[in-house]
């Protein structure tokens, strides 16, 4: 019987791989867990980065927006554990206006790495509940963000 040998070989343009398992969030001192369905976060700039402005005769210059400031959507299942921590700080911050803490999210699989050192809930989502397992999507902004990537997959 004859042995088959194969050989493995790397190479650039191979099949890349996304797990959505690796994708961490950390707020404050906690990972949040539980997240939606199909959904585990959205990144949104409030700034308009880099803008283009044209004269008249053609002239073209640029200026670079200084609002490196974020809005972080996290849609979580209701029966998540970190919608009662997310609840604790929405409630102390209303209450102290003290509750700024720095949140990280990171692809394991990949190179995407965002960081703010401070970062707050925004609002109390809209609630509710039913016969099955709804979502809470919580509101998070950022203070000023430096060299946020968002990064391909391994």
């Amino acid at each position: 019987m004859k042995k088959l040998k194969f050989k493995l070989q790397l190479f650039a343009g191979g099949v890349l791989t996304y797990n959505p398992k690796k994708v961490i969030v950390i707020f404050g001192a906690h990972q949040i867990t539980g997240f939606s369905e199909d959904s585990i976060i959205s990144i949104e700039p409030h700034g308009e980065g880099m803008q283009k402005y044209v004269g008249a005769d053609g002239e073209v210059a640029r200026s670079i927006d200084p609002d490196e400031t974020f809005t972080i959507t996290v849609p979580l299942a209701s029966t998540s554990k970190s919608n009662t921590y997310l609840s604790a700080l929405y409630n102390r911050d209303r209450h102290t206006g003290t509750t700024m803490l720095p949140i990280l999210i990171k692809d394991l699989s990949g190179d995407t790495l965002f960081h703010a050192e401070q970062a707050w809930v925004q609002n109390f989502p809209e609630g509710g509940r039913g016969r099955v397992v709804e979502e809470q999507e919580w509101t998070i902004d950022t203070g000023q963000v430096t060299n946020p990537i968002l990064g391909g997959n391994n």
